[in-house]
């Protein structure tokens, strides 16, 4: 008795809608991926381990809240006595102008943000391998360096759970086009 299938047919023609369907998947989950890598890193400050990135230090705080020494105190009201938010550089070669306003809360956990430039330009990008996320300009790309350097831990790399988050996008998504 002679058994004939044609699963070889079958196979080959999944085979060929997972070769079609690999870019699109890759782009699928690093567009999905984005607002969550960006919100972990920059937004709540955890970096790929889970940990927290760090801690502020007292000097940069001023620089992130506009809170120098320098800073006229409130002399009436509910904030009678507190630091006002803005100055003028007491040194260097903008002394007596306004420094910049960057509208900081006083949080010391460190979220990577200061004008926002670094957390706009995380980007949903193509690469050699299909999509990912990543920084088109350079200056940014060499920022997430040196962050990882000083903090001496992955920040940009996917946490566990987001590793979890990203097997579940690519299945549902090829599940969902395979059975199209």
């Amino acid at each position: 008795m002679t058994v004939s299938s044609n699963i070889g047919a079958v196979i080959g023609e999944i085979h060929g809608r997972m070769l079609s369907i690999q870019n699109t998947v890759l782009r699928e989950i690093a567009v999905s991926m984005h607002p969550v890598v960006r919100n972990r890193i920059h937004t709540e400050g955890i970096a790929a381990d889970g940990s927290q990135i760090g801690t502020y230090s007292k000097e940069y705080m001023s620089v992130r809240t506009g809170v120098y020494k320098s800073n006229e105190t409130y002399s009436k009201g509910k904030n009678k006595g507190a630091s006002k938010p803005e100055g003028v550089f007491t040194k260097g070669k903008d002394k007596g102008k306004p420094r910049p306003r960057y509208n900081r809360t006083g949080d010391t956990k460190v979220i990577l943000s200061l004008t926002g430039e670094l957390e706009k330009g995380l980007e949903v990008m193509a690469t050699e391998k299909g999509f990912g996320l990543g920084y088109p300009f350079e200056g940014n790309l060499n920022k997430t360096i040196w962050n990882e350097a000083t903090y001496k831990k992955p920040i940009y790399s996917l946490t566990d759970g987001e590793k979890t988050n990203v097997i579940e996008i690519a299945q549902a998504f090829t599940n969902k086009q395979i059975n199209e």
